[in-house]
């Protein structure tokens, strides 16, 4: 079929054939071909139903996955929050049902929520705003110091991994080893594990173990101190539990800011407009790094499955279906966005989902803003011009969107 310009219409614009791409294959998510389909699924109206590794309801409209997240009645996380990459990732999802505040619903959640709010209290966040804003603008000036560098591995990667030990209140002594565990953990291709990666998850579930022990003799002012005294349901917190919330944020501490990063410095080289702007103090810091986080997107997608009924856009769908919400296509829908994927400094409003919405927002996304728009300051008032080196390689992950590897060549303003 041809279009009126006499160009072949491309496969994924039509829903027949888009709608038969795996949405699970992380393959799929090392280039731009997503936001074709995920565009395409926006035109059909409704839910599509996709089939992969999990047979699922795929929602990408902005206003449908706001209305599935407030039935909250009808939509259950206990079988993980993302619909994995490979067999292991749903036995894993499945084991660690209930035992986190990424994995658990209704009243567990919700205490599990009180207990870690009350961690992040206002003066705790303005010590890191200071201290992250200074680390940030250390890292990218020793990124400046050198004729390239690789972005994710110089400041993307290990700035979340300082803050978040900061913020657990790791040792001075253990950062070192911690951040390296970190990066090794979470630093792959995003589908494939290898045997560095598993050891250094299973060393970090012992370190999490090893400081919640730890905190239980000796407390500090820390959100692993919360933890391990926290009262849960009327008792103590179980150790499990406590380690397992601890590596989650350490998981997520890490992953959201250091692709929201990354993707922000690949923009010096694409946007300068953007950039002009921010130097010339025409546009809001903190504006900016919302719109950063609305365009670039860390999260594809969150996933739940139904536990009741539910019919979104004249689509019915079945307790026990599991749908699939994309935050990434939410946050370029032509009807809530004007020129969605335009970069634009000062947006206003921006009601992205980039954190969620409902009961499950993103408990932590004051930190991340925090992270985030510390690299987005620094490179405002440290960074003249940016270059590329290599091509980027993009994160293949059907879970994360970011970049392995960036190469840029910084100069001084």
């Amino acid at each position: 079929m041809l279009s009126r310009t006499d160009e072949p219409i491309h496969p994924d614009d039509l829903l027949a054939e888009a709608r038969k791409v795996d949405l699970t294959d992380p393959r799929l998510y090392g280039s731009e071909r997503p936001e074709r389909i995920w565009r395409t699924f926006r035109r059909a109206g409704g839910p599509v139903r996709s089939y992969g590794l999990r047979d699922h309801w795929a929602i990408t409209r902005h206003a449908q996955i706001r209305e599935v997240l407030r039935h909250s009645d009808r939509i259950s996380s206990a079988k993980g929050n993302h619909l994995g990459e490979k067999p292991s990732d749903v036995v894993a999802s499945a084991a660690a049902g209930g035992m986190s505040l990424l994995v658990s619903d209704g009243e567990t959640h919700a205490e599990m929520r009180r207990v870690l709010g009350a961690a992040f209290t206002p003066r705790l966040m303005r010590r890191l705003t200071d201290s992250t804003r200074e680390l940030a603008r250390r890292l990218v000036t020793e990124a400046m110091e050198q004729p390239s560098v690789d972005f994710v591995q110089a400041v993307a990667a290990p700035l979340p991994a300082f803050v978040i030990c900061d913020l657990l209140g790791v040792p001075e002594a253990d950062r070192p080893e911690v951040v390296r565990l970190t990066q090794t953990a979470f630093g792959g291709s995003g589908h494939t594990t290898s045997g560095a990666q598993m050891a250094a998850h299973t060393e970090l579930f012992s370190y999490c173990h090893r400081l919640v022990t730890e905190k239980r003799r000796t407390p500090g002012e820390d959100v692993a101190t919360v933890l391990a005294q926290a009262q849960f349901m009327g008792r103590p917190m179980s150790r499990t539990m406590a380690v397992m919330n601890c590596h989650d944020l350490i998981a997520g501490g890490n992953e959201t800011a250091r692709h929201a990063s990354g993707a922000a410095a690949l923009t010096l080289v694409t946007e300068p407009e953007f950039w002009r702007q921010l130097r010339a103090g025409e546009a809001d810091p903190d504006v900016a790094t919302e719109e950063i986080l609305r365009r670039e997107t860390p999260v594809n997608h969150i996933m739940r499955v139904l536990i009741g009924d539910l019919t979104i856009a004249g689509v019915p769908m079945r307790a026990g279906e599991f749908v699939s919400l994309w935050l990434r296509s939410a946050n370029r829908d032509e009807d809530i966005f004007d020129a969605p994927g335009e970069l634009r400094a000062a947006r206003r409003p921006n009601p992205h989902l980039g954190f969620g919405h409902g009961p499950h927002y993103c408990i932590a996304a004051l930190l991340a803003r925090i992270e985030v728009g510390a690299v987005v300051r620094a490179l405002a008032g440290l960074v003249r011009t940016a270059a590329l080196r290599a091509e980027p390689v993009r994160l293949e992950s059907n879970f994360f969107r970011g970049y392995q590897s960036l190469s840029l060549a910084l100069t001084h303003r």
